[in-house]
């Protein structure tokens, strides 16, 4: 496993240093990018990534076919069966095509780029769209050490601390953390991964008591690992917490 992980930190380093040497290009078509644009994706494959929009369950985010924005207080069949432990949650896009691409390059190839790309489809969609005051802060999703160490970063802290300077928000990168580590919930079953993450997380106190919160992260799946976050979270006194992800699997 460590020489897995050194190798993903060292192409990542090498990755980093071409672009600054190099004309960056589209992480998904490889077009060249104008100088003066951001780096990530050009604007065609910008448009490309799949947005969520009315109508969509007001407490999960979940999209809803055929029917017509809700108030607040209409929740969908699965949020009226099982109540969902955080406030409400929004996601920017569908997991899918070119955001599933983008997930998947930031994740697990290295492109760093892209979390600023991903921070600007919550901030302009997800995160607007959250209803009340504005959040104290933003608590990202953590990874265990293990994974981290493999990885070089975590992707979701990346996330929110790009969110955080778009938005004028403060990010708590160390209220939230990971102190057991299963095998990746990508690989188990529903069942499986609310088991895996059960008591995997612990909240400092200190930090988030009395606070309005938004917990980051960069894919909502089953819900799992996001019930056992903000369940610490407000075991540790958070006031409330929303959630917001840059893409959904529906």
């Amino acid at each position: 496993m460590g020489s897995s992980g050194n190798g993903s930190f060292f192409a990542a380093v090498w990755r980093g240093a071409l672009n600054l040497v190099f004309p960056s290009h589209c992480a998904l078509c490889g077009t060249p990018l104008e100088p003066d644009l951001p780096p990530g994706l050009c604007g065609r494959c910008w448009e490309r990534l799949p947005r969520i929009g009315q109508p969509f369950c007001p407490r999960c985010g979940r999209p809803v076919a055929g029917r017509a924005p809700v108030p607040l207080e209409g929740a969908c069949g699965g949020c009226r069966i099982r109540e969902p432990v955080f406030r409400v949650c929004r996601s920017a896009g569908l997991y899918e095509g070119a955001l599933r691409d983008c997930v998947h390059l930031l994740k697990y190839d290295g492109r760093r780029e892209l979390a600023p790309v991903l921070a600007r489809l919550m901030a302009e969609s997800a995160l607007e769209g959250l209803p009340g005051p504005p959040p104290e802060a933003l608590v990202p999703v953590p990874l265990g050490r293990g994974r981290r160490r493999e990885r070089g970063y975590n992707q979701a802290e990346l996330i929110a601390r790009d969110l955080g300077r778009r938005m004028g928000i403060p990010v708590m990168g160390r209220a939230l953390a990971r102190v057991r580590e299963g095998p990746p919930q990508s690989t188990l079953t529903r069942a499986a991964r609310i088991e895996n993450i059960r008591g995997a997380f612990l909240a400092r106190a200190e930090a988030v008591r009395g606070g309005r919160l938004v917990l980051i992260d960069d894919v909502y799946t089953t819900g799992a690992t996001t019930d056992a976050c903000v369940r610490a979270l407000l075991r540790a006194g958070a006031a409330s917490v929303d959630v917001c992800t840059a893409a959904r699997s529906v």
